[in-house]
């Protein structure tokens, strides 16, 4: 199996949002579009469904962290 990392990619105006919470877990297998993790900003919130069919290796964020724009945020084993 293939290891990569998931990209916190943002619309153009969001530089950073903050981790709200992780709808999965290390370990968890997660399919393409499903919720991943929720971020909330200064204006808004949002989910960011995982762009990938996977087995989370490592969550690199916890709860609360800051998140910038097209930073790793999570370990994953390609299905």
């Amino acid at each position: 199996m293939k290891t990569q990392h998931i990209i916190a990619e943002f619309a153009d105006e969001v530089e950073k949002a903050s981790v709200s919470f992780w709808y999965v877990k290390e370990g968890d297998e997660i399919e393409k579009d499903q919720p991943l993790i929720e971020f909330v900003t200064e204006k808004t919130s949002f989910t960011y469904p995982s762009p990938v069919t996977c087995k989370i290796i490592k969550l690199l964020f916890k709860e609360g962290d800051e998140v910038l724009a097209n930073q790793e945020i999570a370990e994953v084993e390609i299905k």
